[in-house]
């Protein structure tokens, strides 16, 4: 029998594990290792890049990787990078956001699987996550999912955001370090 347990359990085991990240999905609690330094800086100059476009405009907030999020159907998720529009977020509350991204981003870290990070990333779309990007430093390429179309990005192509924010952009290359 699968115990279904709660935010406060989530609570607990995180206080436990402060160097550990944790997320509640389908009643389970997932404990992720840190991630590693690559993906890290990848997932830091992404936020960096967007807040830069974002914050002036007060369009909305960008979070980082300890930015969770309480969906609609129960489960507390914290992508690498995430965008939410002040319409889904008109107030950022001290605890979970109670809102689905509209942006969410996944960098690949040594520890992770991609079949994992492809399903947290479905499961936002399906609870309306307009776009979602799966970064994968290995192969140097941006999985892109946006309203239904799905593309592979690579060196010498460029991220657009034309649907949340128009005029922002950044080339692929550009995600990785020198």
């Amino acid at each position: 029998m699968h115990m279904v347990l709660t935010e406060r359990e989530l609570l607990k085991v995180q206080q436990a594990n402060p160097a550990c990240r944790v997320e509640l999905r389908d009643g389970r609690i997932i404990i992720m290792s840190p991630s590693g330094a690559l993906s890290e800086v990848i997932a830091v100059m992404l936020a960096s890049r967007l807040n830069a476009w974002v914050h002036p405009k007060r369009l909305g907030y960008i979070l980082g990787s300890n930015g969770g999020f309480r969906l609609p159907n129960g489960d507390i998720i914290a992508p690498d990078v995430s965008f939410v529009t002040r319409d889904r977020l008109p107030t950022l509350p001290a605890g979970f956001a109670d809102a689905v991204p509209n942006l969410a981003v996944e960098v690949k870290s040594p520890s992770d699987r991609i079949r994992e990070l492809e399903e947290k990333l479905g499961l936002l779309r399906e609870l309306g996550a307009q776009i979602t990007w799966l970064i994968d430093p290995d192969q140097r390429t941006v999985a892109v999912h946006e309203l239904g179309h799905a593309q592979l990005l690579k060196d010498g192509d460029t991220l657009h955001l034309t649907a949340l924010l128009p005029g922002w952009s950044m080339h692929v290359q550009d995600l990785w370090p020198d």
